[in-house]
């Protein structure tokens, strides 16, 4: 008898590799750096709301904020290190550079895992409106782009 799939709970291999094959994409990586660049988007909060799309699941208006909340600590690091890593990289040799990167990289898996226990804490209605990508992408000011989530095929 197979097993049938269960989206929860969530592991962080999971959300890891479900991210890296849709940051892959390169219509969904460059969507993502406009979000993180231009309108303060949180790049691992969209990558969980399209793993949420995928699997038919939502939010409530709660949740958005507890999980907005769990990511704010290591958001403000990543925001942080970035605008350093930028600044000094015309300073830097290329192999310190890169391990400024692995670090930053350590940042975002970090910031994964909290994601990745707060969303198995909740009790997730199934999807009944709008994909939670293009939910998103309207609060931060990005409609423009929240197509690209949901009609990109990976």
């Amino acid at each position: 008898m197979m097993s049938q799939y269960r989206p929860l709970p969530l592991t962080f291999e999971r959300l890891w590799q479900f991210s890296l094959q849709h940051y892959g994409v390169r219509e969904i990586k460059e969507a993502c750096l406009v979000l993180q660049n231009r309108h303060k988007g949180k790049v691992n909060l969209v990558l969980l709301l399209k793993w949420l799309d995928e699997h038919q699941l939502s939010l409530t208006e709660e949740q958005w904020q507890q999980l907005d909340g769990v990511i704010d600590r290591t958001e403000n690091l990543l925001q942080q290190f970035r605008d350093y890593r930028r600044k000094v990289k015309p300073h830097l040799p290329d192999t310190l550079y890169r391990e400024s990167l692995q670090f930053e990289l350590q940042l975002e898996r970090q910031q994964q895992a909290d994601l990745v226990h707060c969303i198995n804490q909740l009790d997730l209605p199934p999807r009944t409106g709008q994909p939670m990508t293009h939910i998103y992408c309207q609060k931060i000011g990005a409609q423009r782009l929240s197509h690209i989530f949901y009609s990109v095929e990976k």
